[in-house]
């Protein structure tokens, strides 16, 4: 069931083959909507594109996982890829507000600090 096409998926990811997995993930996300493994499924799709050069595709997935549930554990995570795939796409303006929203919406989360330095990086005032 659920946890079965999940592990596979991630089994794609590890394995390298991320265009596949990135497949995987997407008909998880669409077989399983809201399930417990969505927000992880949806940050490792996120990567899967990511890493197969799919630069626009992996801002999406990010945006689409926050977008689903913005109060799930992955949400300060999901916000964080989406500020750092908007800088990599040369969108700094929209990724300097997606970052400072990180620490103004989620003060305590561990994605704070990596939001902070990839505004440092970019060069966000």
């Amino acid at each position: 069931g659920e946890r079965d096409d999940f592990e596979r998926a991630k089994a794609a990811f590890e394995a390298g083959d991320h265009e596949a997995a990135a497949e995987q993930f997407a008909a998880f996300l669409e077989a399983y909507p809201g399930g417990p493994l969505s927000g992880r499924a949806g940050l490792l799709r996120g990567e899967a594109l990511d890493a197969a050069g799919q630069k626009s595709a992996a801002a999406r997935a990010y945006l689409e996982t926050f977008s689903a549930a913005p109060e799930a554990d992955q949400a300060p995570e999901a916000l964080f890829r989406l500020g750092r795939a908007l800088g990599q796409l040369g969108q700094t303006e929209d990724a300097c507000v997606t970052l400072g929203q990180v620490a103004a919406r989620y003060p305590d989360a561990g994605a704070v600090s990596d939001a902070q330095a990839e505004m440092a990086r970019l060069g966000c005032s």
